[in-house]
């Protein structure tokens, strides 16, 4: 059984990924992004919502060694890591009657891999342009032909060609890696986004270079669309890996510290604090505790009352399950800012986690006041009343939270309690099913989000392991 105080503090998940999405390229993504959020177990940082899983077969191409460019990414490169030709299954669809225009084909063929490998980069693309025209269902064509684009920085013709990879290969999940990165350059980022995410639902065959680069990519969109948990749940995995870089930390920084814009776009002091504070992030999600907390310590004496530093620290105090002085710093963030919803959440989840169920209800219920799309405050709501016997408003919240968040386990479990309650055997039946399916996903998704180490059994929303 895990800390209650630590596995309650989870329950806030996704604070921010079920709020209003900001105006520009995220603003049509709340519901495809609602419950992409947290790759490990109740005994990481942040918990419940989540939509990764592993998946098939996917390309090699040229992507083991082009993705990771020491421009673009170095800080995440893999050296072992060599380029590695298309996969075979692709390799053989060739025509097997030796035609005259198979064999021209061929030919056209032969000269294009020749230049690509040569790194003669204008005449491959010329060349695998004329043959995709040629044989437009061609799917090994579009792919080298696509990471050609990307290696030349054309990300936009680049997209164009993954496009019609991913129409040939929809279950591809390098296919759709590869579009969202080459959409990520240039700033399609709703797209991107959502791409990214279903190249992780489908997975990367052991490809753990392309993996994480998809996983860091798909955290800095998520900080920018305000799901900092999500993002910070994705980047603790370089920390279980032991895959230290500076633009890791920068990144976990930004996403502890709730700071949405590009890190180019701050001062040269808030630089540094982002560092810091990811720096003290990333030991704590070593398990390096003492240096964590002594890091912690340092900077909320150096940087007080700035915002989110309270609350940074709150949540590393939860890390190292000392929950007590992690609600005071919740509370010091409240003062400085009674609107802050990811702190208010986090008081009325510990109230949950003492079973004072009382002190946390004006908490929940301000949540919803300031953000009344906000899933997880609709969820705590939803056990307070349930945990305080008033089992219609119970339902009540935890089917809106439930229709704001299809695929949370954690709501699922505690609504088939709720109907369980409330004598409705049928809807208890079908909310147990559906919350079987989705852990059933969530085992999958776990080792190749946060890697090796991470917490995989299930548990419900008090810490216990158990079932509905």
């Amino acid at each position: 059984m895990r800390s209650v105080g630590l596995a309650l503090m989870l329950q806030i998940v996704v604070i921010s990924s079920a709020r209003s999405q900001t105006p520009g390229h995220f603003s049509h993504l709340q519901g495809a992004t609602a419950s992409s959020v947290y790759p490990g177990g109740e005994g990481s940082v942040f918990h419940l919502f989540t939509a990764l899983s592993l998946g098939e077969r996917v390309p090699e191409g040229r992507v083991r060694g082009t993705i990771v460019s020491d421009r673009t990414h170095g800080h995440l490169r893999d050296t072992t890591l060599d380029s590695s030709p298309a996969p075979q299954k692709l390799q053989n669809r060739s025509p097997r009657t030796p035609t005259v225009a198979a064999v021209n084909f061929e030919r056209l063929k032969a000269k294009a891999d020749a230049a690509r490998e040569a790194d003669q980069i204008s005449e491959a693309i010329k060349i695998y342009t004329q043959l995709v025209r040629i044989r437009p269902r061609w799917a090994e064509g579009w792919w080298y032909l696509g990471t050609l684009y990307y290696d030349s920085d054309q990300y936009a013709p680049g997209a164009k060609a993954f496009q019609q990879f991913v129409s040939l290969e929809p279950k591809n999940g390098q296919g759709w890696a590869m579009l969202g990165l080459c959409e990520y350059q240039f700033q399609q980022y709703a797209s991107s986004l959502q791409d990214l995410a279903k190249s992780r639902s489908l997975g990367f065959s052991g490809n753990e270079e392309l993996a994480r680069v998809v996983r860091y990519h798909q955290a800095i969109l998520l900080t920018r669309g305000k799901q900092y948990e999500a993002a910070m749940a994705l980047l603790n995995g370089f920390a279980v890996e032991h895959r230290e870089s500076d633009g890791v930390l920068d990144a976990l920084g930004l996403a502890a510290l709730r700071i949405s814009d590009p890190l180019d776009s701050v001062n040269s002091e808030q630089r540094e604090m982002v560092r810091q504070f990811g720096k003290a992030s990333f030991l704590g999600a070593e398990r390096k505790m003492p240096e964590s907390n002594k890091m912690f310590q340092e900077l909320e004496a150096r940087y007080r009352g700035q915002p989110n530093v309270a609350y940074a620290y709150g949540v590393a105090l939860l890390l190292q399950k000392d929950p007590e002085k992690a609600i005071t710093y919740f509370l010091k963030e409240l003062e400085r800012d009674p609107r802050h919803v990811a702190a208010l959440l986090q008081v009325a989840f510990q109230a949950i986690a003492s079973g004072k169920y009382t002190d946390g209800l004006p908490y929940a219920k301000k949540a919803i006041e300031f953000e009344p799309d906000n899933f997880a405050a609709y969820y705590a709501l939803g056990r307070i009343y349930l945990e305080s016997d008033d089992t219609a408003q119970a339902l009540k919240n935890l089917e809106k939270a439930a229709a704001m968040a299809p695929d949370s386990s954690n709501v699922k479990f505690v609504l088939a309690r709720a109907y369980t309650r409330a004598k409705r055997p049928a809807e208890a039946a079908r909310a147990r099913a559906e919350f079987a399916r989705l852990e059933a996903l969530a085992k999958k998704r776990r080792g190749e989000a946060t890697g090796p180490g991470s917490p995989a059994e299930t548990t419900d929303d008090v810490g216990k392991t158990s079932n509905p």
